[in-house]
């Protein structure tokens, strides 16, 4: 069964209490952290994430996303939360293995994710070494963008893929029950979403209708 990851990050940080209460409530399956770090995208976010009380609050499994230019620093300041997956990006990352490894010295699923523009060929030779191929379906870290249609396409490579090796398909961008259909169809294990389901009032109700 399709799980669902509520991305937090359009959340109401000044009522940071209520909005992690409201999803631990819910039926979501984890909560997700953008971290990014204003150079691997414009965007900076890590002052928004207070680690110890994001742990603190949490009463289901953490998804930290790391969109960040030196992951393997990043992933030993996040890995104090517990985060049941820490996800890296291939593009940029010389130290792939390393981060592999000092993952899963911290007893963490490992994550690898893919920008829309990055083929998935990049990725082969640690498909049987993640836990999780997480699909960007938008550009990270710009706003306003439209889900990109070519993500079926990849998904579908990567549920070609994913009998020869053990790892489950995320994907982040732009989700929302009018593409959630198609991305379970063609072999989606994880939908990230934000804004569709923290602008509603009813979650349960939204995350239903993914």
């Amino acid at each position: 069964m399709t799980k669902v990851s509520v991305s937090i990050l359009d959340c109401d940080f000044e009522n940071l209490d209520f909005e992690i209460d409201r999803i631990n409530k819910s039926i979501s399956d984890y909560i997700h952290l953008d971290i990014m770090d204003g150079s691997f995208v414009n965007r900076n976010t890590k002052d928004l994430f207070d680690i110890k009380k994001i742990k603190n609050l949490s009463k289901i499994p953490l998804d930290v996303h790391l969109m960040v230019d030196n992951p393997l620093d990043e992933i030993e300041i996040y890995s104090k939360m517990n985060p049941r997956i820490i996800t890296v990006h291939i593009e940029n990352n010389k130290n792939v293995n390393e981060c592999i490894e000092l993952i899963k010295s911290k007893n963490s699923e490992v994550g690898l994710a893919i920008n829309p523009n990055t083929e998935i060929s990049l990725i082969n030779p640690y498909l049987n070494s993640v836990d999780m191929v997480l699909v960007m379906s938008v550009y990270p870290g710009k706003g306003g963008q439209n889900f990109i249609e070519s993500t079926f396409e990849k998904v579908k490579q990567l549920e070609k893929l994913k009998k020869k090796n053990n790892f489950k398909i995320s994907v982040d961008g732009g989700v929302n029950n009018t593409n959630s259909t198609n991305l379970k169809n063609s072999g989606t294990d994880i939908l990230v979403s934000g804004s569709f389901l923290i602008k509603n009032s009813d979650l349960d109700n939204a995350i239903k209708s993914l």
